[in-house]
């Protein structure tokens, strides 16, 4: 089969599962991991056959992509900002508007060096895009998996890029006394409720790690005010959240019976209210 003709069966295997919009994006990410090629380098190869190795490869991607499951984990890789990090289905994909909380982070704290504490850092994304932007920075990051952890130093090793992690479980208090010593608090904390699960896309359901995803029913603000508490109580000088709340007013006036100083919310590239800024 030529590269042209594999491409039609390509969206026709698909077709049914994603917008065309996506099916392209899809392609070019499978050509690029398959055989190295871009976009302009692979219409060069359209009057190529395909060989018996590749196009194995190429019907495990269809079949698994067919499932919904994100190319993310069919190739273990993911792009953030200017990283390239290793992810599995023990940590979430890196989304875009994680993106733009860790720029919000650098915009706000372009003049401070900082001692940065990033609270559910699963694949490392936060921690080490800071890192990585801002060397003299101190940054530290804790998750309570230690998959996620394991992944984390796996993606911190590849790139050295000197950050600590640790585990930590923030719904206990006694473990408040590894937050001391911390400037900055970044958290993308889980919020979803499990009674949501009905509405929530496959490919995130079936697949993403749902320690990451989820909240203690009726209480989808359970870990954004325990991070909130913990930075109060070792006084650091700032808290950035990312959030997709229903409610935000009710999740920020939760937050003002924890943190001792303003709070502002910041939307993202869609228009969204998307982020918290507690400081003082």
């Amino acid at each position: 089969m030529l590269h042209r003709e594999f491409r039609q069966f390509f969206y026709q295997s698909l077709t049914e599962h994603y917008l065309q919009g996506e099916l392209m994006a899809l392609y070019h990410w499978c050509m690029e991991e398959i055989h190295g090629w871009n976009r302009s380098v692979a219409y060069l190869h359209n009057d190529e056959a395909l060989d018996a190795v590749h196009l194995k490869r190429w019907e495990d991607a269809i079949k698994r992509l067919q499932q919904k499951e994100p190319v993310q984990y069919i190739f273990n890789k993911a792009h953030f900002r200017e990283l390239e990090l290793f992810v599995d289905t023990n940590v979430l994909v890196p989304r875009p508007e994680t993106e733009e909380l860790v720029e919000l982070v650098l915009q706000r704290e372009s003049q401070n060096a900082a001692r940065v504490l990033d609270i559910g850092t699963g694949s490392g994304c936060i921690a080490l895009a800071l890192k990585s932007e801002r060397p003299d920075l101190e940054v530290k990051a804790c998750d309570v998996s230690e998959e996620a952890l394991s992944i984390a130093e796996r993606n911190a090793k590849a790139l050295d890029l000197n950050v600590h992690f640790f585990q930590m479980d923030v719904g206990d208090p006694e473990q408040g006394s590894q937050v001391q010593n911390t400037d900055i608090i970044v958290s993308n904390p889980p919020y979803i409720q499990e009674s949501s699960k009905g509405a929530m896309e496959s490919n995130v359901l079936d697949f993403e790690p749902h320690l990451a995803l989820f909240a203690p029913e009726n209480d989808p603000f359970f870990f954004f005010r325990a991070i909130t508490r913990l930075g109060n109580d070792a006084g650091v000088r700032s808290v950035y959240f990312e959030t997709e709340a229903v409610d935000t007013p009710e999740l920020v006036a939760d937050l003002k019976t924890e943190w001792e100083g303003s709070i502002s919310v910041e939307k993202d590239l869609q228009g969204k209210e998307r982020f918290l800024v507690l400081s003082r």
